[in-house]
């Protein structure tokens, strides 16, 4: 996200930005390669009307490259005012090592890393203390022995983001689901297990729907499955009103007018 004022935000706001407008850049620089490359073959086959096709991918190219170069500028300026900060990447292969900058001499041109933007500014020992055994020794030399002996507990951003997206998914799961008010599956005679909340409103509202039509067929045939489909509405009821903290007697009245609609829709001329 862009920074507007780069003095007021935090390292690690500055260095998300820096690391993505990184990345877009690096992407442009790919295509514009690609695209000369394309142009420059085209030319020699004497097809100049394609080559000249592929020149506003080309200017496009180099304007977003332009734009990457103008958004960093400030930001790696803010960077040399504070008198930098702490930094940390962490080498992408099995086993691969935290260190303070990608200069270090153990890496090569070719080694590739994950910048830990989430620790930019963070104090050098926490850093350690979350790389554990992954701390380089030649960037961090006074790292203590046993800090050096411990699993490493450090993650990417982009694993950072993957777990948050699966606890949204868990929270956006656990809002739709429903449970017993005991916190076991809620489970019924007629319905069998219900799992979600839209399942559970539904059902109870066919369940009393339901038990209302067989009383005016035959009430004295019918008494059993009547008395399980109210069960079922009762069961579901006490799971809503434990969910939302409300009362049985106010979520009746709330679901009242669903329970009538489902039986004028699905019942009333049934015979």
């Amino acid at each position: 996200m862009p920074i507007d004022d780069p003095t007021t935000a935090t390292p690690s706001d500055i260095d998300v930005e820096l690391a993505r407008l990184d990345i877009e850049n690096g992407k442009a620089e790919s295509t514009l390669r690609g695209l000369r490359k394309r142009r420059r073959s085209l030319l020699e086959d004497g097809m100049t009307e394609y080559a000249a096709d592929l020149e506003p991918r080309i200017e496009q190219a180099r304007q977003t490259i332009t734009e990457c170069e103008a958004a960093a500028r400030p930001l790696e300026a803010e960077f040399e005012r504070r008198g930098g900060w702490t930094r940390a990447w962490l080498v992408l292969n099995t086993g691969g090592h935290v260190h303070r900058t990608p200069q270090c001499r153990t890496c090569f041109a070719t080694t590739q890393f994950a910048w830990l933007t989430q620790l930019s500014g963070h104090d050098e020992t926490e850093i350690v203390d979350l790389a554990g055994k992954a701390a380089c020794t030649e960037c961090y030399p006074s790292a203590p022995v046993e800090v050096r002996n411990r699993p490493s507990r450090i993650k990417t951003p982009e694993q950072l983001a993957r777990e948050a997206e699966k606890a949204e998914r868990a929270k956006v799961k656990a809002a739709k689901a429903i449970t017993a008010p005991d916190g076991t599956p809620l489970h019924t005679t007629k319905y069998g297990q219900i799992d979600t909340e839209f399942t559970a409103r539904r059902n109870y509202a066919d369940a009393l729907s339901y038990a209302r039509h067989l009383a005016r067929v035959n009430v004295a045939y019918h008494r059993d499955s009547i008395a399980e489909h109210h069960e079922d509405a009762r069961l579901i009821l006490a799971a809503l009103a434990a969910k939302h903290h409300r009362t049985e007697d106010d979520l009746r009245a709330e679901l009242a007018p669903k329970v009538e609609s489902r039986w004028k829709r699905e019942y009333s001329n049934w015979r």
